[in-house]
């Protein structure tokens, strides 16, 4: 198959040399004589196998054409080419995603020739590696009840892959909730790769990782001088994804301002650029996901109801790992796999001691933070700095639930104090008169009580007023609030501590909390042992 190659360059002697070169070794040759050309292209569904690319152009200069070929098509093999050798441009190049960097030919020796001719053939055969690797990928999740899908593979996620199967294969846009980390942009990706727009591009937009003052030049662009620093037009988001899928990531981050502009572009599929008039359609699914509460949010007025009902016409809920433990063991060996072939270690196996830490594990952080567990087991090759990781994890969440145990216990004892403090009306309604004392049996020192009880005592009014003063006096409820926490922890310390007759390292155990931090709370509290000298 003859491959097909691109030529960007402003300049129509050059291009006509180099189209003619490339030709006679082979290759299909399409020439672009500006960025915003090659851009227009790739949204017609052009798809070259190499990008050669200029670096100084007028308009759109080189640098940015190839910005904006990455945010639309990842995969792509840019060479860039230059009439001078700058290291500076070849660095930022290279940042941006290029694939090589070539000084154009056309000098008496053929040197340039031969470099470029060599940039081609590397760029190919990385590009039909990674269309190996991604027909591999599809081929492995290839699954219409999603039982080879590892992340995916639990009765909990069964209906949610249920809801994707029947409506990939429609325009409806999709509202995807469910904590930080659960895998949300998967099935974002699961409902694209399903789709008829499986052909165009998926592209996806953080929200909350893009600045509110650029986030509607990155989703919308901008035209030439729409405000200071804006060189050249600038083609946003929306418009790279122009018959494919967008997703919305974080959208309940996303500034009010911005709020009412996605409602139109959901509403009427069309948006104006900054700096312009002119609408710009668009063919695009759109996908939001969220980790946030959107409903409390619109109650708080920083969300807006008729963008959430607009958004909410399907909704799927990606319930945490921690209610798809079955999904822990094959998720560790997809991760295992993975990367020990990308950074090239071998596939050491976890010990039972290690896979039971994993999959008792809590996983606050649902998948992300599984597979960080598994990358670094896979680089350090070091099993137990994995389980002292698991086991400092463990105690962390250990001392957090001891100290909600705390405030829960400190509650009536806050509650008490801030009753001593109340005004005396309250007081008298809320706490109940004691029950009268059972008389007591004469003595030799009741002459002296009945004396005592009987000496007159201070008058109503000056009580009263007395009361009223301390009513008065100012409460610090965050200082009752510690002060009652404190109680309670030196009460269940001690509690723990004359249950196991003062043997520390069995009451941290019993508590929960590791030995030294039983040691510092026992100082903290002040609390002696009885037994000692």
């Amino acid at each position: 198959m003859t491959a097909r190659l691109a030529i960007v360059d402003d300049d129509p002697a050059f291009t006509d040399f180099l189209k003619t070169l490339l030709e006679s070794h082979g290759y299909a040759v399409d020439v672009f004589h500006s960025g915003n050309q090659m851009l227009e292209g790739l949204r017609a569904g052009l798809a070259p196998n190499v990008i050669l690319l200029d670096v100084l152009m007028p308009d759109l200069d080189g640098l940015e054409t190839l910005r904006q070929i990455r945010y639309a098509h990842p995969s792509a093999q840019v060479i860039m080419l230059s009439g001078r050798n700058a290291p500076g441009t070849i660095v930022e190049a290279v940042r941006l995603g290029a694939a090589d960097y070539v000084l154009k030919p056309g000098d008496p020796e053929g040197v340039g020739e031969a470099a470029l001719e060599a940039a081609i053939r590397n760029a190919l055969e990385r590009e039909s590696l990674s269309a190996e690797v991604a027909r591999l990928g599809a081929q492995m999740s290839e699954d219409p009840e999603g039982a080879q899908i590892c992340w995916a593979s639990g009765a909990a996620m069964r209906p949610v892959l249920a809801m994707v199967e029947r409506v990939a294969d429609s325009d409806v846009d999709v509202l995807i909730r469910g904590e930080s980390g659960v895998g949300k942009d998967v099935i974002a990706r699961e409902l694209h790769r399903r789709s008829d727009r499986r052909s165009k591009p998926f592209v996806k937009v953080n929200v909350a990782a893009l600045p509110a003052d650029l986030l509607e030049s990155e989703l919308f662009g901008h035209e030439r001088g729409a405000f200071t620093g804006a060189g050249a037009t600038r083609v946003g988001k929306f418009e790279f994804a122009q018959g494919g899928t967008i997703m919305l990531d974080e959208i309940g981050e996303m500034p009010a301002s911005l709020q009412a502009k996605i409602l139109h572009v959901l509403q009427d599929r069309e948006f104006t650029r900054l700096g312009s008039n002119r609408p710009v359609e668009i063919n695009v699914r759109i996908i939001a996901a969220t980790n946030r509460n959107l409903e409390d949010m619109m109650r708080g007025g920083t969300f807006r109801e008729d963008l959430y009902y607009r958004l909410q016409v399907i909704e799927l809920r990606v319930p945490a790992l921690r209610e798809r433990p079955e999904e822990i063991a094959p998720l560790v060996e997809f991760f295992l796999s993975k990367y020990s072939r990308i950074y090239r270690r071998p596939a050491l196996r976890p010990s039972p001691v290690l896979l039971e830490a994993i999959a008792t594990h809590a996983w606050p952080g649902n998948i992300r933070e599984l597979e960080n567990m598994v990358k670094r087991f896979v680089v350090l090759q070091e099993e137990n700095l994995v389980l002292s990781e698991l086991a400092r994890l463990r105690q962390v969440a250990a001392e957090g639930r001891l100290a909600t145990v705390a405030a829960v216990a400190a509650a009536p004892v806050a509650a008490a104090a801030v009753a001593a403090v109340a005004p005396p009306a309250v007081a008298a309604v809320a706490v109940a008169p004691p029950e009268p004392a059972p008389r007591a049996q004469p003595s030799a020192a009741a002459p002296a009580a009945e004396a005592q009880s009987a000496a007159p005592s201070r008058s109503n009014t000056a009580a009263a007023e007395e009361s009223n003063e301390a009513s008065n006096r100012p409460v610090n409820l965050q200082a009752l609030a510690r002060s009652a926490a404190m109680k309670a922890e030196r009460d269940a310390i001690e509690q723990a501590l004359a249950r196991f007759r003062w043997n520390r390292r069995k009451t941290a155990e019993y508590l929960s909390v590791s030995y030294k931090t039983l040691l510092n709370k026992i100082k903290e509290c002040g609390i002696t042992d009885p037994g000692s000298p």
